[in-house]
């Protein structure tokens, strides 16, 4: 299955508004968002807050982020790092936050696989 397959099928998940796949500059290299989300808006907050929470953990002696999640008034976001990039996911507030992890968890995996395999 192709990542933008992968997206797409996450999207469907209940609740999730947006899901991309960024590198790690920070652009979008796939990408599946409803017509509310700007893929430049989403690369962009989630390429900042990665890189400064890294900053943060590293300086602190806690190593690199590998997941986090952000709760906003009006949604959520899931930001998964992954070797080269991260799976960002965007929810809005009356998802399933479980159930649009462990979809996004399942996702990231396939992902991954679908690198190693392109290697």
């Amino acid at each position: 299955m192709k990542i933008q397959e992968l997206l797409e099928e996450l999207r469907r998940t209940p609740g999730v508004k947006a899901a991309a796949l960024l590198t790690a500059d920070g652009l979008a290299a796939a990408e599946s968002l409803d017509p509310a989300f700007r893929s430049d808006v989403v690369a962009g907050l989630t390429s900042f807050l990665l890189t400064t929470t890294n900053r943060s953990l590293r300086d602190a002696g806690l190593g690199g982020c590998t997941q986090f999640e952000l709760h906003a008034s009006h949604g959520r976001a899931l930001v998964l790092a992954l070797d080269e990039s991260c799976l960002v996911v965007m929810c809005d507030q009356f998802a399933d936050l479980q159930a649009a992890r462990r979809e996004a968890q399942d996702t990231a995996r396939r992902i991954r696989l679908c690198a190693r395999l392109a290697r």
